[in-house]
């Protein structure tokens, strides 16, 4: 089967039919020549049997009276049967008495000497010895000895019309497969054709045409085929065209997503951009009430109203300027401008900013940097962006008496820095796998709940996120309920190619 692998169905089918009509010849002509030549074996060594006996019963006089020469006389007449190779005549001493030689085989026979009697069909030759028999008494043995030239010529004769039987077989279920393999293969090859044609045109009004019993009653089985086939198509071009409405209108809806969201990005900016202006008078103002500039405020409530509103003011502000980086990083719009960054005096730097925080919720920060660590090349206000993101929801999610510890490390190929990674891990409150999917949200929140106990927007994590992409940095969390999280941030430790840094002095 391997041979008909890469063949065309007309060849397989012609083949196998041939095949098959030649191991059937072979097979009845091999199983008719054993029988034949197993019949001709018995016929020949009962009609040698029978020989043997004649004549045994011929020479009995001639060992009863020692005549030699009567014996030697009756031996001859197998001088007119070409198959026998040899006769010998015992006496009843077990002596040989007469013997008869085909000439052509005078030098290469001999008498056996044992007496054993035996019917003996060899290689080429039929062995008999038989006793002879007077009265009861045995008084001599018989040995002959023929070709086997009639089961020689019975296999030539076999083989001639095993041959001549097969080469017409061959002929006949030649032209036989050509016919039949037309009925066959016909039709799949026309299904071939038509599948071909519509996988290279995408066209799928093609049909298959109808071969075969069209029409009657019983359709044979490629006609159903064919009907299926035709009907499948039917079936995927429907389907394609729905498919294709589909995609019209998802691409129409992608536009308005696109657009929509383009306008919400635009008017967060927008909005953002105007309500700083103002913010930052009030934040300016309240500002000057605290620090009494004009005078004493007189009333002590007036120095706690105006903290409160310095402080709403600076919250609101960050508010603002991470919905203003986050529309900007949606919109492809902000920029990076690499630097070398000293790591851990970024990390110092965020420590200093929460260390007021993270004492009031008693809260202890500790960290890790290797003394020699080389400088990153990143944006260093958007590192330091990155790490106060995660730096205070650690210090915002972990209880009294918790802790939060920042570690670094880097990855190298050879002696060469190709990666800074940076780990917190705290103590706190942990979330499950669903809630850290959830934090990445653009404004999502794990506890959204009416009466949240930690308060906040819902843009850290996914500011912090687009900001590692933006240095095409990888960020990761694990966390347990419960027990804790740990965030990994993994930073390349050079820009993208072609991109220009400062270097440090």
């Amino acid at each position: 089967m391997q041979l008909l692998k890469n063949t065309s169905i007309k060849r397989r089918l012609t083949s196998i039919i041939m095949a098959i009509s030649f191991i059937s010849v072979v097979l009845t002509t091999l199983t008719i020549s054993i029988i034949g030549v197993y019949s001709i074996r018995n016929n020949l060594l009962q009609e040698l049997g029978v020989t043997a006996s004649i004549v045994g019963d011929r020479n009995t006089a001639a060992l009863l009276f020692n005549d030699d020469k009567q014996a030697d006389n009756n031996l001859n007449v197998f001088s007119v049967n070409p198959v026998i190779v040899q006769a010998c005549l015992y006496n009843e001493a077990g002596a040989l008495f007469a013997r008869y030689v085909s000439h052509k085989y005078q030098s290469t026979t001999q008498c056996p000497t044992d007496l054993i009697e035996r019917e003996i069909i060899g290689e080429d030759r039929i062995m008999l010895m038989q006793p002879i028999v007077k009265m009861q008494d045995k008084i001599g043995s018989i040995y002959l000895e023929s070709t086997q030239e009639q089961i020689v010529n019975y296999i030539n004769r076999q083989i001639l019309i095993a041959t001549s039987v097969t080469f017409a077989a061959l002929i006949v279920s030649y032209l036989l497969a050509i016919n039949l393999q037309k009925a066959i293969s016909r039709p799949i090859l026309n299904l071939a054709e038509t599948a071909h044609q519509v996988s290279i045109r995408k066209d799928y009004s093609i049909r298959a045409k109808l071969i075969g019993d069209v029409g009657k009653e019983f359709n044979n089985e490629l006609v159903i085929l064919t009907n299926s086939f035709n009907d499948m198509l039917t079936e995927i071009g429907a389907r394609d065209q729905q498919l294709k409405q589909k995609n019209t209108e998802l691409e129409r809806a992608k536009d308005v997503a696109e657009g929509a969201n383009r306008a919400k990005s635009q008017f967060l900016a927008n909005i953002s951009h105007e309500l700083r202006t103002p913010l930052n008078a009030i934040i300016g103002f309240s500002s000057i009430l605290m620090n009494q500039l004009f005078g004493p405020l007189g009333d002590q409530k007036y120095m706690e109203y105006s903290k409160d509103i310095n402080e709403s003011g600076t919250h609101l502000l960050d508010i603002i300027n991470d919905i203003l980086d986050l529309s900007k990083a949606e919109a492809g719009k902000l920029t990076l401008n690499y630097e070398e960054v000293h790591v851990g005096k970024a990390i110092n730097k965020c420590i200093t900013i929460l260390s007021e925080r993270a004492e009031k919720g008693k809260v202890t920060i500790s960290h890790s940097v290797p003394k020699m660590l080389p400088p990153l090349v990143a944006d260093r206000l958007r590192f330091i962006q990155i790490l106060l993101n995660i730096l205070s929801n650690a210090v915002k999610f972990t209880e009294e008496g918790g802790k939060v510890h920042i570690e670094v490390h880097t990855k190298a190929v050879g002696e060469e820095i190709t990666h800074f990674v940076v780990t917190m891990q705290d103590t706190g409150i942990g979330m499950t796998h669903e809630d850290i999917d959830k934090a990445f949200q653009s404004f999502g929140q794990v506890d959204s709940g009416l009466n949240r106990k930690y308060e906040g927007t819902g843009l850290g994590l996914p500011l912090t996120k687009k900001l590692m992409e933006l240095h095409q940095a990888e960020i990761s969390i694990d966390s347990e309920l419960g027990k804790g999280t740990l965030v990994t941030m993994t930073f390349p430790a050079l820009p993208p190619a072609g991109v220009d840094y400062r270097p440090n002095d």
